[in-house]
Formats: structure tokens, sequence, C-alpha cells
């Protein structure tokens, strides 16, 4: 049964919005997913440096076949990493996914600044729904990553760096008004 290895949805400036291993991907993989999107990116990109008539469909990294698509309209790149070599599986991933980005929830969503709740809304349909509805036909999907939730390449988009200072200053609020109030 092939398995869905690796997912990665990154910007046309190659910032990952999403990454995770679901196989045993992540134990030959790098540690860090900024580097590995940045790796992706850049090997993607050689092909269109060389002549604008050629592109990158796949690379084989360790056992995985690691798929490439431009398929959003937003430019944003999706690199499924499959057990296999099954292009059927690759493009109805690519399809099922670049769907997901442009509906009604996700199309004006700037993933450049993106909060929490939207990064867990996120996660959440791909995990629940279009993973599981994508792959039905395929054998099914199912998170068969060894660590799980500790999977060192599972990221998701990061909150805007105002996003961040807001969230520091308002703990540190939190903090000495609770350290005030039982003080006192």
């Amino acid at each position: 049964m092939p398995i869905l290895e690796y997912l990665m949805i990154y910007t046309p400036s190659g910032l990952p919005i999403y990454s995770k291993c679901y196989g045993t991907f992540c134990k030959a993989a790098f540690k860090n997913p900024e580097l590995l999107s940045g790796l992706l990116s850049a090997i993607e990109s050689i092909p269109g440096t060389l002549s604008s008539e050629l592109t990158l469909q796949s690379v084989k990294m360790g056992d995985t076949e690691m798929k490439f698509s431009k398929s959003t309209p937003a430019g944003h790149t999706i690199v499924v990493g499959l057990s296999e070599d099954r292009p059927e599986i690759a493009d109805a991933l690519f399809d099922g996914l670049s769907a997901t980005l442009a509906s009604e929830r996700f199309k004006d969503v700037d993933w450049d600044y993106i909060t929490s709740e939207v990064m867990t809304e996120f996660e959440d349909e791909l995990l629940n729904h279009s993973l599981t509805n994508i792959l039905h036909h395929y054998g099914g999907f199912e998170d068969q990553c060894p660590l799980g939730n500790n999977c060192p390449i599972h990221t998701n988009a990061e909150k805007s760096r105002k996003q961040r200072i807001w969230d520091a200053i308002k703990e540190k609020y939190d903090s000495l008004k609770k350290k005030m109030s039982g003080g006192g």
C-alpha cells in the first residue's frame, strides 16, 4: 500500500506554511523544516534558471519520492513524499490540496501573517478531511510517523512578528497581574 510519507506546502518565497512527516521520512530527513523547505525550493528552481522549458517533477530522497507542484493560484508549492513512485496519487494530492487552499475558508488568508487559530483550523482541515478524502481510494490515510506530534519536521506557519510580540507583552502583563494580586 502506498503511503504518504511527507507533505510540505510553502509560499512562493520558500517559507513553509505546513510541513509534516507521516511515515518514516523524518528519521532520514532534515530536522529543521525551514532548511528542508529552503533546499526543496532551491532544487525546484534550478531547472527554471537553466531553461524555461525545464521543470522538476520529482526528486528521490532516501526511499521517498518527492513530487513538486506549483498548483495554487497564489503560487504556493506543494511537495508530497510517497513511499512509491505513484504519479496518480501525487496528482490527486495536488488537486485536492489546491482545492483546500482555494476553498472559501482559506482563499483570502495572508500566509505571511498567519494567526494560530487559522493555522489550527488549516491543520484540522488537512488531517481530518482533505487528506482522508483524497487518499480514500488509495488505501486511506493515517499518520504513521513514529514520533507523532514530536516529529522534528512538523511545523505550521508562524504567526506574524507583531503577533508574537503582542503575545509576549500579554503574557508578561498577566504574570505581573497575578503576582500583584497574590501579594496584596
